[in-house]
């Protein structure tokens, strides 16, 4: 045997070897990935919070509550809370409050000789729908520093019914408050006109179209009978 077959058979199976070798590392990066353990790569998704202030709506007065509250019997009830400071009815006299006969659409302060706090003969006005509501809601609020201790009527429903009682305790009591309507403010005439504006562009131009159809389905092919 010579040198030269001894070196090929040999050649030949360190070759084999190193082949080997790397088909098991090569196996082992594909089954085995270095993954690190999750507690050395898990991270946390931050959530995304809104930090702006959230806009709230104000249903303008009166509400479709306030009007379905109106009940002068509940008001009755609802008047129990007053009847400590305040009279209601015809002739009734001054207490610790005014008396409350023709309350609606008298001016604010003007009982004469009655001991009105400062801010309250500052208001001025009369006592309409919107402003005995807001003021029974919470009268130190409507009124700084008045002498009124109450704290007012949280429900919205309570202060419609006492409401209603007061509107009938007059000598002619007020119509009753229907739902304001607002004018629409300039921006929505506007948005209103254009929106008209382009509704009668597309009708224009579906009715051009229309009439493209009808007049080249009646014109004459050229050479035609």
């Amino acid at each position: 045997m010579s040198g030269l077959f001894v070196n090929k058979v040999l050649g030949a199976l360190l070759a084999s070897g190193l082949g080997a070798i790397m088909i098991n590392k090569f196996s082992n990066v594909v089954m085995h990935p270095d993954v690190p353990e999750p507690e050395k790569f898990a991270y946390s998704l931050a959530v995304e919070t809104s930090t702006a202030p959230e806009e709230i709506v104000e249903i303008a007065f009166p509400s479709p509550t306030w009007l379905g509250a109106r009940d002068a019997e509940k008001g009755a009830k609802v008047f129990k809370k007053c009847k400590s400071c305040h009279t209601v009815e015809p002739g009734g006299k001054d207490g610790t409050g005014t008396a409350l006969w023709n309350i609606l659409d008298r001016p604010i302060g003007s009982v004469p000789g009655f001991s009105y706090s400062d801010g309250m003969k500052a208001k001025g006005g009369v006592w309409g729908y919107a402003e005995l509501d807001e003021f029974l809601a919470k009268p130190k609020d409507y009124i700084p520093k008045t002498k009124m201790a109450f704290n007012g009527l949280k429900k919205e429903t309570d202060r419609a019914a006492l409401i209603e009682y007061l509107r009938l305790a007059a000598d002619v009591p007020q119509e009753q408050l229907v739902a304001m309507v607002e004018a629409p403010t300039e921006a929505v005439v506007e948005t209103l006109q254009d929106t008209a504006d382009t509704a009668l562009e597309m009708a224009g131009d579906v009715v051009e179209e229309i009439i493209e159809d009808v007049v080249e389905e009646v014109t004459p092919v050229e050479g035609g009978h």
